[in-house]
């Protein structure tokens, strides 16, 4: 088995990397081909992930937060190589919502736990999003694509990448609060496969995935391989609504919220009537108008066993019976699987 570590050096806690050297050197004992490469600059985690195709790994391995993870899958789509995922960004709202083990400075022992999910989880196929911008710029996601003020707040944490590192989640907040009393809805069509909706946008998201922004399940019944895509939108105008909005999500309420929006398609066309900034898996790439598809089993991932049943047609049969016979999540030492 050839596994492949795609390392964001920038990524994770005090003494992350030392603890990920020791995770794979322990991988490497079970009989893994492990080989260990860093990224210098945007754009080198899809490169190194197209070298992995070629090299023919069989796994290779995003060390990093969620936009590390993007360009990962950018360079994995359509391949048999299999995704698997050691988080250490902000967010990590794609292993949250599988259940993949998050590390910290109080929980360290997490990372063990997620290079373990290589060698004990189980590979499924997913779909993908792919969004298109007006100059013909595509780019795929995993896990959603936003438009509005969600990626307008993306945009100025970036735009200060340097406090965004050290102040984590307090630099999304930062961003929220400089935006909120500014931001206004913006008259949007959004054309899907059977219907066409006018209206004031704040926010339209296309999720492949349930969670959004680690806490929040804002597409509550999307599956990741059900080849469609659940699309929120939020409505409004004044910062109270964009307020509104954010109490109702937070309290799982937005789905009865009169001014949300949930749709399910395969495709989707936005355009507004001034340019909204839009965003991939956290990543601002451009403005509107776009275009959204789903790109059905375009990708393998490796996911713990337990990983929930929800986010797929068929469930989980060993969440299932981990259930029913109490059984817990393995531990090491790792059993080394078959090629």
């Amino acid at each position: 088995m050839k596994v492949l570590f795609i390392v964001n050096p920038k990524s994770g806690f005090s003494g992350f990397r030392k603890q990920v050297g020791q995770a794979i050197a322990h991988l490497a004992e079970f009989g893994y081909l492990i080989k260990r490469v860093e990224t210098s600059g945007p754009g080198d985690a899809t490169k190194l992930a197209q070298q992995a195709i070629e090299e023919e790994y069989d796994i290779t391995v995003a060390v990093g937060g969620d936009g590390t993870i993007n360009e990962v899958v950018n360079g994995l789509a359509g391949s048999n190589t299999a995704l698997a995922v050691l988080p250490a960004g902000t967010a990590n709202v794609y292993a949250a919502d599988v259940g993949i083990p998050i590390g910290s400075l109080i929980n360290p022992d997490a990372i063990k736990k997620a290079v373990e999910v290589l060698a004990t989880g189980q590979r499924r196929r997913i779909d993908l999003g792919r969004l298109t911008l007006a100059d013909g710029t595509s780019r795929y996601f995993l896990m959603w694509s936003g438009v509005g003020l969600d990626a307008a707040i993306s945009e100025a944490k970036k735009s200060n990448i340097r406090s965004s590192r050290s102040l984590g989640y307090m630099a999304w907040f930062m961003a929220t609060m400089m935006l909120l009393f500014e931001f206004r809805g913006n008259p949007a069509t959004l054309e899907m496969d059977n219907e066409t909706i006018q209206e004031r946008l704040i926010v339209a998201v296309a999720s492949n995935g349930q969670l959004y922004g680690r806490v929040w399940r804002f597409a509550p019944e999307a599956k990741l391989d059900d080849g469609l895509l659940d699309v929120g939108v939020m409505v409004g105008h004044r910062w109270w609504q964009i307020l509104k909005h954010g109490i109702s999500l937070t309290l799982r309420r937005h789905i009865q919220d009169t001014n949300f929006h949930l749709h399910r398609t395969k495709s989707l066309t936005i355009r507004t009537k001034y340019p909204m900034p839009v965003h991939v898996d956290g990543e601002t790439i451009g403005n509107t108008p776009i275009t959204v598809e789903v790109v059905p089993a375009a990708l393998d991932v490796i996911v713990p066993d337990n990983v929930p049943g929800r986010l797929f047609k068929d469930g989980n049969p060993y969440e299932d019976q981990t259930k029913k016979r109490g059984l817990k999540w393995p531990s090491l030492p790792l059993k080394r699987k078959r090629d």
